[in-house]
């Protein structure tokens, strides 16, 4: 089935199951590879994205709950907010 999301702004046509999970249409489909792959049970927090501008773990969203929300990665930081997150990140050894 095809599915439209809105990620950073921008929209992707993707085709799939509705069941796959949204961290892996993001890397695989989408090469946004800076939402990682942690423990797979929503726990960890290395899969978080902001749906609708809220946090959520990508890898227990599925595509087709996905598919009606505004999607933020953290490719979607840039300057200054960018600097500050990834020296937060270098600080504390991410």
């Amino acid at each position: 089935m095809a599915y439209t999301l809105n990620v950073n702004g921008t929209l992707h046509r993707v085709d799939g199951d509705g069941q796959t999970p949204l961290l892996w249409v993001l890397r695989d489909r989408l090469q946004l590879t800076g939402t990682k792959y942690g423990c797979g049970k929503g726990q960890c927090g290395a899969c978080t994205v902001h749906l609708d501008g809220r946090p959520a773990r990508s890898c227990s969203i599925p595509l087709a709950a996905a598919a009606a929300a505004r999607i933020e990665t953290i490719e979607a930081l840039a300057g200054p907010e960018a600097q500050a997150v990834t020296e937060a990140w270098v600080a504390r050894g991410v």
